[in-house]
């Protein structure tokens, strides 16, 4: 274990961020980012993205404009917990969330959703609609596919698969409806059809990318 250098908590080595202050342990100048950041990958972590989801979904509605969410599973992700060390697995998902952001536009954001089984990585895609998020989807799990995880032991090469779900663009009489459903209902619709998108696409294999729309 290792102590924050600001706050004096102790947490893993190999922590980027402290969770108790929110300090970079590696950038001492940085402006803390309290309960935001995962301290492994060093990305937003799911409060983080739930949020934006919401802020995004909402301005989605408003002005009738598409909005695509991924989740992101690691394959195999049983078999690589029990086969790598901690300080492996925890490189590995670093190494992920490199590769993640590199395949994204700028205007996209990648966060940690939780580890509580195989691991999950978020992206929210503003402004794209089904079409967009399926390429997107494959995008990234070709960068992912071709890349030498060196951290990861024995596990140099690795797969993912994706579930996505997209509120389209909103027109004509549902309008109306769709303007007075809360932020709230639509960013756990929006999430957890892309869940539901991603485990129906389990049952036909790995390295897969399902699309499940809110709203066509």
């Amino acid at each position: 274990m290792a102590s924050c250098w600001y706050c004096n908590s102790e947490l893993p080595e190999t922590s980027l961020y402290c969770p108790s202050c929110g300090h970079s342990q590696s950038d001492h100048s940085s402006s803390p980012l309290f309960g935001v950041v995962d301290p492994i990958t060093g990305i937003w972590n799911s409060k983080f993205l739930n949020a934006l989801v919401g802020q995004e979904a909402n301005r989605a509605v408003r002005y009738h404009r598409p909005l695509s969410v991924l989740v992101i599973e690691l394959d195999h992700a049983e078999h690589i917990h029990n086969e790598l060390e901690q300080i492996q697995i925890e490189g590995l998902l670093r190494d992920m969330s490199e590769r993640l952001g590199g395949a994204i536009r700028d205007t996209d954001t990648v966060g940690f959703l939780d580890s509580d089984g195989p691991p999950h990585f978020g992206i929210v895609l503003p402004e794209t609609d089904e079409q967009g998020a399926t390429l997107a989807a494959d995008k990234i799990r070709r960068s992912i596919a071709t890349h030498d995880f060196g951290t990861a032991g024995n596990w140099r090469r690795i797969t993912v698969s994706c579930g996505a779900a997209t509120i389209g663009v909103i027109t004509g009489a549902a309008q109306d409806e769709a303007g007075v459903m809360n932020r709230r209902e639509y960013t756990g619709n929006l999430l957890s059809e892309a869940y539901r998108a991603l485990e129906t696409g389990r049952s036909a294999g790995t390295n897969r990318t399902s699309i499940g729309a809110l709203r066509s």
